[in-house]
């Protein structure tokens, strides 16, 4: 890499403990070091405030770029960082309206579409979300392709929306809901959501899937051992932090950044076995 810079790279996630994002974290640090970087790391807890105190740290150190999951009203603190000739990658989450950025995202439109191909290929017909509040690209992207998808069909698609802060509470009520309506498969767009619609089925004494289905998008290691297994997306936590590094890692060489679009895996678990 470029010489005489301070070997030093800022890792901004919303939630450094999330499963996903400590494994990029994981990569990115690997390969840092294998190119003589050290690498400190942040978590913005989706605060905007904080997301800005974390960027001016790492400016201050010196940092000679940044890999960030940008959070809510991030626009005006990152666009400061670039414009001060910091290196920029964008993963998991997009801000269209920041310039000068590279970008490594999973192909949400892609994956959500597939969810519901798999969904519709088992038997399952009244397939509903719960999703949360939250304006944040990545996640419209999956709401958007789920409800074209389902149109695509001739279903119907439905989307409960969850209050970020009301998470833990409204999504049991939103799985009775669901219930009670005769839904027969879940898709739960983010991690959080995936964990309290399973926890909700199950205390309500209910069989997964013969009594509700459930597909969740991001992973948990959980999944592959509980009984049923759980269907899911993965949020290629392995390529995400390649992918960003080796941008990151040419954009302080000089040149553009770019945009990755890294393809989706589903793993197919006994929560959607066929109907």
């Amino acid at each position: 890499l470029r010489s005489g810079k301070r070997f030093l790279l800022g890792v901004i996630t919303p939630d450094i403990s999330n499963y996903a994002f400590s494994e990029a974290g994981r990569y990115i640090e690997e390969l840092a070091h294998q190119d003589g970087y050290s690498v400190m790391f942040g978590s913005s807890s989706e605060s905007e405030t904080r997301m800005a105190e974390l960027l001016d740290v790492f400016a201050d150190h010196g940092v000679d770029g940044i890999i960030v999951t940008p959070c809510m009203g991030s626009e005006d603190s990152l666009a400061k960082i670039v414009a001060k000739k910091i290196p920029v990658v964008l993963i998991n989450r997009d801000l269209p309206s920041l310039k000068g950025v590279g970008r490594v995202f999973l192909d949400n439109i892609l994956s959500m579409k597939m969810v519901v191909d798999h969904l519709y290929d088992r038997g399952y017909r009244k397939i509903e979300m719960i999703s949360e509040n939250m304006n944040v690209l990545s996640l419209r992207d999956r709401e958007n392709s789920y409800s074209e998808t389902m149109l695509s069909y001739g279903l119907t698609p439905y989307i409960y929306y969850a209050d970020s802060s009301e998470v833990d509470t409204q999504v049991p009520n939103f799985v009775r809901e669901a219930v009670q309506k005769g839904t027969e498969a879940l898709i739960t767009p983010r991690i959080r959501l995936s964990l309290n619609s399973i926890r909700a089925i199950l205390d309500l004494g209910l069989s997964i899937p013969r009594d509700m289905a459930i597909f969740c998008h991001d992973e948990s290691p959980a999944f592959t051992t509980l009984s049923p297994t759980i269907s899911y997306v993965s949020q290629r936590s392995d390529q995400m932090g390649i992918q960003a590094y080796r941008m990151l890692k040419r954009m302080i060489n000089g040149e553009q950044g770019g945009k990755v679009l890294i393809p989706p895996h589903l793993f197919f678990g006994d929560s959607t076995k066929k109907k």
